[in-house]
């Protein structure tokens, strides 16, 4: 169990900062974006992939009080957003954490503003 703490803190911060990379080169963010019924960006290419990091999103958001949980949450997002780039394209996964993303920051600011 400490072993995995530990692995956990050792990644965390990289996964923070590729996030934060990642997020610092896109192209652009809506800050009303973040809800299946508003209008997605005409960036947004993968519809699905979009909605699904909202919805992983909408998720993590359950443990924003539980930093191990939220930790733990980060490290499953940047694995996704690895296996949607390997799996289906570059698009799919940006657009994946754009959604992510966008969804953090419309409905956590203070979670958004710690995290990008």
């Amino acid at each position: 169990m400490k072993f995995f703490h530990h692995t956990i803190l050792k990644f965390l911060p990289l996964a923070i900062a590729c996030l934060t990379g990642a997020i610092c080169l896109s192209c652009s963010f809506s800050e009303n974006s973040g809800s299946h019924t508003e209008t997605v960006s005409s960036k947004v290419k993968d519809k699905k992939a979009y909605h699904l990091g909202e919805e992983h999103a909408e998720r993590l958001l359950q443990y924003a009080n539980n930093e191990d949980a939220l930790q733990d949450g980060l490290l499953d997002i940047r694995a996704r957003i690895s296996n949607i780039r390997s799996k289906l394209g570059a698009q799919a996964a940006a657009d994946y954490e754009r959604g992510f993303t966008d969804y953090i920051r419309t409905n956590n600011d203070s979670l958004a503003r710690i995290l990008f």
